[in-house]
C-alpha cells in the first residue's frame, strides 16, 4: 500500500479487530468494493488475507511490531490519534503531518473471557490471559468519539450497519450514539465479568459493584402492561441461557419470574429418591408433594390448594412423562417446567398450543442477590444455606415420629420460598396450608391453616422467623398439629416452648432464619 494512499485522510477506512470471525468476510469484501481500505491485526489479518480481502495490518501504520506475544497490538498514538481525531481542519491537519490515515469505523470485539469463566478454577494466572487491553480501549475511543468514529461491537450489527454505510454514505447522529452506547455497555459488561472473576473467593463486600447482563430477549412488557420489560443474563452457564421453549406462546417477565423460583425449588430435589412437583403462583410455592409417581407428585401438589394452583407454573424434578402429563391437561397451567420430557407427553401438551413447555437443565445455583432501591440497590449473598434435620434442636419431650421427620424435611426445603412472614403445614409428603406474605405471624398460621383442606390432626408446621409469642401454638394445638419447626431467637422463647410442652407438640428450633422479602 503507498505511502499516499496511507495518509489521504479524505479516504474512508475501516480497523477491523475481531475474536469472532464469522462472517466478517462479507463486510470487509463490501467495504474493500466501495473504496475502503482495511486496517487489522494479526488473527483477523490472516483471516481476510485467506479469503483474498486486501488488508494492511496496523503495524505497517504504526512502524512498530506486536509485542509480547501478541499482548500489544493495537496501542499506539498513530492508531488512537486517527479513532479519536474529530474531522476537523486542525485534527485533520496534525494526522496529515503524522502521516497516520484518519479511521472512520471501528469493528472490534473481544478476547473471550466469558467463554473462559467455566474454567476459572484453573486460577488467575489462567484466566488473565483472557483479558483483552486493547479492544477496549479502541471501541472506547470510538465510542467517545462517536460523532466522528463509527463503532461496532456485536455481530448482529455487522451486515445492517456496514449495508446502510455503502448505500448511504454514512449513518445519522442517532444510529451513532446507539452504537456509542452499546460499545460502552459492552465494554462495562465486560470488565463486570473480569471483576467478578477476581473478587471470587474474596471475603467482604466489593467496594464497586456492577450488577451487568447481556440482553437475552426483549418481553412483550414487565410485570404490568405498561412497563417495559427485557431479559438480561448475567452467566452463560445459567439455565436462563439453555433453557429450550418446546412450545406455546413467548414467555412473560411474570412466567420468567415464577419459573425461576420453580427451578430453585427444584434444585433441592435432584437427588432422584422420590418423585417431586411443585406448584408456584406469584412467587409463592402453592402446591408440592412427593410421591412414588410423578403423577402421584403432582396431584398431591395440586389437591394441596387447587384454587390457587390455576393458572400457575408447575415443576418436575424427573424427565415427565405421559401419565403425568394427561393428568395435567384437564388443568389450566401458564408454564410447565422440568428437564426434559417424552416424546408422549410432548403429544399430549400439543393440543394446549398457548401452554408453554419449558425444558430446563437442574442444578445451578446462583451466589448472590440483588434488589433495586431508589438510586441504588441492595447485595447480599443468596440464601442457599440449609440446615440438616439432625441438626435441629428438639425443645419438648415429644420426639417426631419417622413419617412426621419425613415431613419436616420436606417443609424444611419449602418454608424458604415462601413471602415472609411465611408459614406452611405439611402432612403426608404434600403441603397442606400456606400462609404467606403477612404482616402478623399468627395471622399468617390462621391463614395456612384456614386454607387446609385436609385434616390437620398430626401434621408440621413450619415458620421461616420465629414465633414472637405462644398465640401460634395455642392456634395449632386447637387443630391437633402435632409438630412445630421455628429457628428460635424470640425473647418469649421460653413461653412458646412452654406452651408447646403443655399440648404436647414437638417444638424444634432450626436455628436459622429464612426471611424472604
Amino acid at each position: 500500500m503507498s505511502k499516499n494512499t496511507n495518509t489521504d485522510t479524505k479516504a474512508k477506512r475501516a480497523l477491523i479487530s475481531v475474536y469472532y470471525k464469522e462472517g466478517i468476510e462479507s463486510i470487509a469484501k463490501q467495504l474493500t468494493e466501495n473504496g475502503w481500505e482495511i486496517l487489522s491485526t494479526g488473527g483477523t489479518t490472516k483471516y481476510l488475507k485467506k479469503r483474498h480481502i486486501p488488508v494492511t495490518e496496523v503495524s505497517e501504520v504504526t512502524k512498530f511490531p506486536e509485542i509480547l506475544n501478541g499482548r500489544v497490538k493495537t496501542i499506539h498514538p498513530l492508531l488512537f490519534g486517527p479513532i479519536l481525531a474529530k474531522k476537523t481542519p486542525q485534527h485533520l491537519a496534525q494526522l496529515e503531518k503524522f502521516s497516520a490515515p484518519k479511521i472512520d469505523l471501528v469493528i472490534v470485539n473481544f478476547y473471550p473471557f466469558e467463554e473462559a469463566l467455566p474454567q476459572k478454577k484453573k486460577g488467575i494466572d489462567f484466566m488473565v490471559d483472557y483479558i483483552d487491553i486493547g479492544g477496549p480501549s479502541v471501541v472506547r475511543a470510538a465510542a467517545k468519539n462517536f460523532e466522528h468514529t463509527i463503532v461496532i461491537v456485536e455481530k448482529e450489527d455487522y451486515i445492517p450497519i456496514v449495508e446502510k454505510i455503502v448505500k448511504d454514505g454514512d449513518i445519522d447522529i442517532d444510529e451513532r450514539r446507539a452504537l456509542a452506547a452499546k460499545a460502552f455497555s459492552y465494554t462495562s459488561f465486560y470488565d463486570s465479568l473480569i471483576a467478578g472473576c477476581f473478587l471470587n473467593g474474596m471475603e467482604g463486600n466489593p467496594a464497586y459493584m456492577n450488577a451487568a447482563g447481556r440482553k437475552a430477549m426483549d418481553l412483550r412488557y414487565g410485570e404490568n402492561p405498561h412497563q417495559r420489560g427485557a431479559l438480561y443474563i448475567r452467566d452463560k452457564n445459567s439455565p436462563l441461557m439453555n433453557f429450550k421453549k418446546l412450545q406455546g406462546k413467548e414467555l412473560s417477565f411474570n412466567n420468567i419470574l415464577d419459573f425461576s423460583m420453580v427451578m430453585e425449588v427444584l434444585n433441592l430435589f435432584t437427588s432422584g429418591d422420590e418423585d417431586f412437583s411443585v406448584i408456584v403462583k406469584h412467587q409463592n410455592p402453592c402446591g408440592a408433594a412427593v410421591g412414588t409417581s410423578q403423577k402421584e407428585a403432582f396431584k398431591k401438589a395440586f389437591d394441596g390448594d387447587p384454587k390457587s394452583a390455576f393458572g400457575g407454573i408447575v415443576g418436575f424434578n424427573q424427565p415427565l412423562g405421559k401419565e403425568a402429563a394427561e393428568e395435567m391437561k384437564k388443568i389450566f397451567f401458564e408454564v410447565i417446567v422440568a428437564p426434559d420430557y417424552t416424546n408422549e407427553a410432548l403429544q399430549v401438551f400439543k393440543k394446549k398450543k398457548n401452554l408453554r413447555i419449558i425444558k430446563m437443565p437442574l442444578g445451578y445455583q446462583e451466589k448472590s442477590d440483588i434488589k433495586t432501591i431508589p438510586g441504588g440497590f441492595v447485595l447480599q449473598e443468596k440464601d442457599n444455606q440449609l440446615k440438616a434435620f439432625k441438626d435441629f434442636e428438639l425443645k419438648t419431650s415429644r420426639t417426631p415420629t419417622d413419617n412426621e421427620i419425613k415431613d419436616i424435611e420436606l417443609g424444611w426445603k419449602l418454608i424458604k420460598f415462601v413471602k415472609s412472614n411465611g408459614i406452611i403445614i405439611v402432612k403426608d409428603g404434600m403441603l397442606i396450608g400456606v400462609g404467606a406474605g403477612q404482616m402478623s405471624r399468627v395471622d399468617a398460621v390462621e391463614i395456612a391453616i384456614r386454607k387446609s383442606q385436609f385434616p390437620l390432626e398430626g401434621a408440621v408446621l413450619l415458620s421461616d422467623a420465629f414465633f414472637p409469642f405462644a398465640d401460634s401454638v395455642e392456634i395449632a394445638a386447637q387443630h391437633k398439629i402435632t409438630v412445630m419447626v421455628e429457628p428460635g431467637g424470640s425473647v418469649r422463647d421460653n413461653e412458646v416452648i412452654e406452651k408447646a410442652q403443655e399440648y404436647g407438640i414437638s417444638l424444634l428450633f432450626t436455628g436459622m432464619r429464612h426471611f424472604r422479602h
